[in-house]
């Protein structure tokens, strides 16, 4: 009578550790599976983060400052030497061609008013004069009613019924000072919110989502879809909930993701809605490649382990075949595959890293680069040099030959600096729209210059395939002393203004203090 003994099976301690492995891998794969899928949705998180920075700073916080500055230079003009009063009461055909010429340095206002306390009044363009017309007060519109509240600074008023054209609109206005600190009047651009939201169009988001600028109580100044205007698109909850400078919140009513970037003037906030549905479907994909690996891998284990006990079985029947015979039979070995998955998806992160800091479309480092790196310097007390280039006459380049052409045109203006300025380990930076930045990390200001000299004396020199096309840009570079960094930008971007009034294609240094 044969006898069996469970001491003498090997099988079962085979398959024993083998499902030991196998549950261990599972609960092993899971939390790894987890732990990405949160990974994922933190590294989505920073992307949108960072695209609605890029969106306030580089687009409309560029416009804002731009029209800011021009409004600021155009009040200081006609507060001085009685101009306001000529403008309005002497020769207003010479005041209505200042005024055009201010409007048409500026793509964004459709239209500018000046008055002053009497009531007098001009607006470029011109108006035609009917019953309407006839009537109009200066004196009772918002933006001339909210110079009292303005002091010296600039300001925007909320949206309102334009006179005229009769559909609401935003205004940009500024008390007219004298020097001796008298009120003349007001200076008022009313900006074309539809052209501005159209522009919003070009702008490529990293995730399916919607972007738009709401102000405090969370009604749209801003969208790509014009119809979308100053309809309620943040409920006053949520918006009450921004009070940082810049985050994201979780909205349960609506299941949108809401990333935030506060502006100060205006009181608007530029916001970039994610549905959690479309970051749920964006990670689940992701994990599910890192758990069609670990499945794969699962499988693998589990033929191994059948295998195994198999193949100890015929060794077993081999070796009673060899004490029989004297014959030894030599068994197949398998070897193990794993899945790298984890790598390739790690991979994929870092290249999202590195777009977060590289401008798209012409290579060049962003904004979000360019105020980490020079608060860097001026944290460790580094001097430097900065520089702040704008192509010349831009918008006519894009009217004329297409913006095709002008993303052309920056890309190649950006490739010249890049090649010159990347042997000596200088950065270039797309500062926002047409405009770049170069920071000079040493207190030579004669090499510096003849560097951005070299720049521009490549550009001006190039050759277009567009028949007619010649591309130059105007600089403006200064040496940091320590001021703050308002100043110095301020001083360098002063500089930048001077070289487009002296006729533009040249550099000039700021002032020194």
């Amino acid at each position: 009578m044969a006898l069996h003994s469970r001491k003498l099976s090997f099988t079962t301690p085979i398959l024993v550790s083998f499902a030991g492995i196998l549950v261990s891998f599972i609960l092993i794969a899971v939390f790894i599976t987890l732990s990405q899928r949160e990974e994922f949705i933190d590294d989505y998180h920073t992307i949108n983060r960072n695209f609605t920075h890029n969106l306030a700073v580089n687009y409309t916080g560029s416009i804002l400052r731009e029209n800011d500055h021009i409004l600021g230079s155009a009040a200081t003009f006609f507060s001085r030497n009685d101009r306001l009063n000529n403008a309005l009461n002497v020769d207003r055909e010479k005041g209505m061609q200042v005024l055009m010429q201010l409007q048409n340095l500026m793509p964004m206002v459709s239209s500018i008013s000046l008055a002053d306390l009497a009531g007098h009044y001009l607006r470029a363009p011109e108006v035609l004069e009917t019953d309407s017309s006839k009537t109009f007060d200066a004196r009772t519109r918002p933006w001339f009613v909210g110079q009292a509240e303005s002091s010296t600074l600039s300001r925007y008023t909320s949206p309102y019924i334009d006179y005229f054209l009769h559909h609401p609109t935003v205004t940009l206005f500024k008390p007219v000072i004298s020097p001796e600190g008298k009120l003349k009047g007001t200076l008022a651009f009313h900006l074309d919110l539809t052209y501005m939201g159209y522009t919003l169009r070009q702008m490529v988001a990293p995730v399916q989502g919607e972007f738009f600028v709401v102000e405090r109580n969370g009604k749209v100044v801003l969208h790509p879809d014009t119809g979308e205007l100053f309809k309620q698109h943040v409920s006053t909850a949520l918006m009450d909930q921004m009070t940082s400078g810049e985050g994201h919140l979780y909205d349960q009513k609506t299941g949108f993701w809401y990333y935030y970037y506060a502006l100060t003037n205006p009181e608007w906030f530029v916001v970039y809605r994610v549905a959690d549905s479309t970051l749920t479907d964006i990670t689940r994909h992701e994990t599910s490649i890192i758990a069609w690996g670990f499945s794969l891998a699962a499988i693998i284990i589990i033929l191994f382990g059948l295998y195994l006990r198999h193949a100890s079985r015929t060794v077993l029947m081999n070796i009673i075949n060899a004490i029989k015979t004297g014959e030894v039979n030599r068994a197949p070995r398998l070897e193990a595959m794993l899945s790298k998955a984890i790598q390739s998806n790690k991979e994929r992160e870092r290249d999202f890293v590195r777009q977060a800091t590289i401008d798209a479309l012409t290579g060049c480092k962003n904004r979000r680069a360019f105020d980490s790196d020079i608060a860097a310097l001026m944290n460790h007390q580094q001097p430097f040099i900065l520089a702040l280039i704008d192509i010349d006459n831009f918008k006519s380049i894009n009217d004329t030959w297409g913006h095709l052409s002008g993303d052309i045109v920056l890309r190649n203006v950006a490739r010249e600096g890049i090649q010159i300025m990347q042997p000596h380990d200088i950065s270039v930076y797309r500062y926002g729209g047409e405009e770049f930045a170069v920071i000079f990390p040493t207190d030579n200001l004669e090499l510096s210059h003849s560097l951005l000299e070299a720049w521009r004396a490549a550009v001006a020199s190039r050759a277009w395939r567009e028949e007619g096309l010649n591309v130059t840009f105007s600089a403006g570079m200064g040496e940091w002393r320590f001021e703050p960094l308002e100043q110095l930008i301020g001083s360098v971007d002063e500089a930048l203004y001077k070289a487009k009034e002296q006729g533009k294609n040249r550099i000039l240094r700021t002032s020194v203090r």
